[in-house]
């Protein structure tokens, strides 16, 4: 007997690792409230509901929020406003729903595209290593999931381009068109939205049932959609500038940086990354440009590259290393399931992986259980925390952080400057900080708002002028929760 794919207490302890796995992180995503990441797009979302269009210059302007990435998340957001769902903190838990969904999504995908490019390996099998592979690894990776880091969305769109696409017969044009759509939303998510477009210009090229005709004019058609999405895209206030030029100047990590970022990333997801490099040995010579397993790893590949620059720039880290060798995990899954199917009718191996699905089914069962207790103090705190602002510094101008921003929303102060915003002109060599430190100085704040200290800045005198001319705001009355993160105006 088939004791591993055939078992149904296997199959019914995968689903529930799945589902339990997955509703812990969306209850830890829930109680964390996204950072930066969403917060930044939240804001855009927040103008465009009140008719500004608009990112920061640093000119003109003090730095207001304003995301690094296009502002797909944004107009999300502000999609929900419009509908009435206008609480700046359930619009909160509402996108972060929707972050852990997407994830979840293109979990299932995965499973989708790797039975299409080896369709003997049983369903099971792939659940399960997946589940696996998400739980032992890609710790970063699915941390900036959770808070709507727009790179799984962007994952999820090509998966689906690729299901679409890919097959053995000429492609019906209610495809084509779905296709065309897919393409025009990815554009608006992250700058790497061109990886997307190769992939489906390689998949309509390889296509061996259209006429040449046919392909330049479906590739034309495809080319003229990314081309007005983005004339949309570069039309919002300052978005080229900030999302573009500003990041175009990032310099490189140093030598040592880029080694530790990737010494890491390989410590943290070494079992998957020693699959994956026995995989490319072994297969390397199998390629085949008309087999769709070559036409995913051609994507696999650019994807990677990208994701290495980015991992390489000041700002990189492990996680966008993981986001770019997470696609990989098909062939991954094929590798292993070579290596071990010789066990899966033994009785042992099956009792392994029982126990296995149990210990883990625990371990999330009691994430569940801790992550919903959380869940109902954030709540409680963020409550208590922004009443007390609203009542003490109503509509007073304010510079905050990523993670204060809800709050900051929530209370009703006016923001007027961010740090993290600050902090992607900061990685500039040279860039002049005259127009924040002056603001600083002259006192322009009613508060300032961190959830801690901004100590990246290379230009260490904001944080100076920071400490120099405001003060630490005590009153026996403030919730725990805003000890030490307000700062008022010292004496001059």
């Amino acid at each position: 007997m088939n004791y591993f794919y055939k078992s149904k207490y296997i199959i019914w302890l995968t689903y529930g690792l799945i589902f339990t796995y997955f509703t812990q992180l969306m209850l830890k995503s829930l109680s964390l409230g996204g950072r930066w990441e969403l917060n930044e797009q939240i804001a855009f979302g927040d103008r465009v509901v009140n008719g500004i269009s608009s990112y920061a210059n640093g000119i003109t302007d003090l730095f207001f929020p304003s995301s690094p990435y296009f502002p797909g998340v944004g107009y999300l957001s502000a999609f929900f406003q419009y509908i009435g769902i206008d609480n700046i903190y359930i619009n909160n838990q509402l996108m972060l729903i929707i972050a852990v969904s997407v994830g979840f999504i293109y979990f299932i995908l995965l499973k989708k595209l790797t039975k299409k490019l080896y369709p003997t390996i049983p369903n099971i099998v792939i659940y399960f290593t997946l589940i696996l592979f998400f739980i032992t690894h890609f710790s970063l990776y699915i941390y900036y999931m959770k808070e709507f880091k727009p790179d799984t969305i962007l994952l999820l769109l090509a998966t689906l381009i690729f299901l679409i696409l890919e097959k053995d017969k000429k492609i019906p044009f209610t495809h084509i068109g779905m296709v065309a759509i897919l393409l025009f939303i990815a554009t608006f998510f992250k700058q790497s939205f061109f990886i997307v477009y190769f992939l489906a210009f390689l998949l309509i090229y390889t296509n061996n049932f259209f006429t040449l005709k046919e392909k330049v004019t479906i590739l034309l058609s495809y080319a003229f959609i990314g081309l007005f999405a983005l004339y949309l895209i570069f039309n919002i206030e300052n978005l080229y500038y900030f999302t573009v030029e500003i990041l175009g100047q990032h310099p490189m990590n140093d030598g040592y940086t880029h080694f530790l970022n990737y010494r890491q990333g390989f410590d943290n997801n070494k079992i998957f990354l020693l699959v994956l490099m026995y995989f490319l040995i072994k297969s390397h010579k199998q390629f085949s440009i008309q087999e769709s397993k070559s036409k995913y790893f051609l994507f696999t590949l650019v994807w990677f590259i990208f994701a290495a620059i980015s991992t390489a720039k000041s700002g990189g880290n492990i996680g966008n290393f993981e986001v770019g060798v997470i696609v990989f995990i098909p062939f991954v899954i094929y590798t292993l399931h070579n290596a071990f199917k010789r066990y899966y009718s033994d009785k042992s191996f099956y009792i392994l992986v029982l126990i296995v699905l149990a210990l883990m089914l625990t371990l999330n069962l009691a994430g569940l259980a801790k992550g919903t207790l959380k869940l109902k103090r954030t709540i409680q705190t963020n409550q208590i925390s922004a009443k007390y602002l609203h009542e003490n510094f109503n509509n007073k101008s304010a510079f905050i952080d990523g993670e204060t921003y809800i709050l900051a929303k929530m209370a009703g102060l006016n923001i007027l400057t961010e740090t993290t915003t600050i902090g992607h002109f900061n990685y500039i060599l040279d860039y002049d900080m005259s127009h924040i430190k002056n603001a600083l100085n002259e006192q322009k704040y009613d508060l300032i708002f961190l959830k801690k200290e901004p100590a990246y800045f290379e230009d260490i005198n904001i944080v100076k002028i920071m400490n120099s001319r405001y003060k630490i705001f005590i009153d026996e009355n403030m919730p725990s929760y805003l000890k030490n993160k307000i700062l008022i105006r010292s004496e001059k």
